[in-house]
């Protein structure tokens, strides 16, 4: 009780004292606290068959029979923006030019945030075994709950733009980042949905749970500071 009272003194203290890395820690357990809230809501709606399942089926028969050629084409381009190997490919390239100019660390940190995302996605989707919708432009022999192209790029996607956001001091530069973000996981989540490859529901819970992991691989990150995560590796890898 005692150490848990002093914790608690010393987190306040540095609240009042505005001190920077306990503010974003406490955003950044915000934004979690958020998002696992939102996937439960989800999870508890689609167990018990509520409303969110029979939109689920309504809005997926009422695209489909909507849906037109072109937009079809369109859509199975923007869906290769969440692929998991085509944003695998982006990390790495990334990483690559991070480790050029020395930021290891932020290199580590997109690949976990890609690769956590995608353990976790593929671990729910064996856990809830939802069959995927029946009317569908795409075939695929996987679960649909949570969607992967939304964990996966929604997580990856995120810590990109939290890093490209702390080089920017203007507001108009973050909120063009944050606009340019919502957007492309927006599309890649709709490309889904268009294609029949998920229901709505998948979508919405993909993106909830690829925030949540982006939310903790941030603040792994922030707590770990300006160490250098090279210094983990034996003393014969970082020559």
């Amino acid at each position: 009780m005692h150490g848990t009272a002093t914790a608690a003194r010393r987190f306040g203290e540095a609240l009042r004292n505005r001190d920077p890395r306990t503010l974003t820690v406490t955003l950044l357990v915000a934004g979690l606290g958020l998002a696992l809230i939102a996937f439960a809501n989800i999870v508890e709606d689609y167990l018990d068959h509520e409303a969110i399942t029979r939109w689920d089926i309504h809005f997926a028969r009422w695209l489909h029979e909507h849906a037109s050629h072109p937009l079809v084409q369109f859509f199975n381009v923007i869906t290769y923006g969440g692929n998991a190997v085509a944003v695998f490919i982006v990390v790495v390239s990334i990483g690559i030019v991070l480790l050029r100019r020395a930021r290891p660390n932020e290199a580590a940190l997109i690949a976990l945030a890609f690769a956590g995302a995608f353990l976790v996605n593929g671990a729910l989707k064996l856990i809830f075994k939802r069959p995927r919708p029946e009317l569908s432009f795409t075939h695929l022999d996987t679960y649909s709950f949570p969607s992967g192209h939304a964990a996966v790029s929604s997580a990856t996607f995120t810590v990109i733009a939290y890093l490209l956001a702390r080089r920017y001091a203007s507001t108009w530069a973050c909120a063009l980042i944050v606009c340019v973000t919502v957007v492309a996981v927006g599309l890649v989540g709709f490309s889904r949905l268009y294609l029949g490859a998920h229901y709505l529901s998948d979508v919405l819970a993909g993106i909830c749970v690829g925030f949540a992991w982006a939310m903790i691989s941030l603040i792994a990150y922030t707590l770990w500071g300006e160490r250098n995560i090279l210094e983990l590796l034996p003393a014969r890898l970082r020559r």
